[in-house]
């Protein structure tokens, strides 16, 4: 029996000297408790608090309406069109021997120079499988060509006149002509062969008469 009191006895200040402790330790975790910034445990850092006037100074972080306005200018911003193309017109001749003006597509704007090279190149492959042709050989070199107020003259190498009778000799200098005209119709044409204005062209001596008709 004298046990029994002497255990109960010693759990009984146990249990006050704990309550005390909590009551009036210093180190108790109180609700109220205000830690310091400059506590060795936390470093010397400022308190953070969940709060929106925290970043009313801060100047990267856009409000709310900006942020809508700036949806709204994204949003009027017009969608920038696509590539555009321009016709290069050329002359060639049609399964039926007919001179027909076929057009290509290209990024940059027709000049004469890049109109008569396209005509020197020839017809794509897709062209001739439809049985259009040129009489112009190839590898012909564009050596220069003159545009002035009244007349443009263009200056061929001398394969232009190689190959073919008098009819293909007269078929191709008709498609050259054709097609400098559709580009510069009011404009009178002469045709040089390496620098010399010619007066009779291929190996029948087909008589030219300049300006080109």
């Amino acid at each position: 029996m004298g046990t029994f009191f002497k255990t109960f006895f010693i759990c009984l200040v146990a249990v006050f000297s704990f309550l005390v402790y909590k009551c009036f330790s210093t180190d108790g975790f109180s609700p109220s408790l205000n830690v310091s910034t400059n506590s060795p445990i936390f470093g010397n850092h400022k308190t953070i608090v969940d709060d929106k006037n925290n970043f009313a100074d801060d100047e990267n972080i856009p409000e709310e309406k900006d942020i809508e306005q700036n949806n709204e200018k994204s949003a009027e911003k017009p969608v920038e069109n696509k590539e555009t193309k321009y016709k290069h017109t050329c002359y060639f001749y049609s399964a039926k021997g007919e001179l027909v003006p076929l057009s290509r597509e290209l990024s940059s704007k027709p000049t004469l120079k890049s109109t008569i090279l396209i005509l020197l190149k020839g017809p794509m492959i897709s062209e001739t499988k439809k049985g259009v042709y040129s009489e112009i050989p190839a590898n012909v070199d564009l050596i220069s060509v003159k545009d002035s107020d009244n007349k443009i003259i263009v200056n061929l190498s001398s394969n232009f006149g190689n190959g073919g009778g008098s009819e293909s000799v007269e078929n191709r200098v008709r498609q050259l002509s054709k097609t400098i005209k559709n580009f510069a119709p009011k404009k009178d044409i002469y045709l040089y062969i390496n620098g010399k204005e010619v007066e009779y062209l291929g190996g029948e001596g087909v008589y030219i008469k300049q300006p080109l008709e």
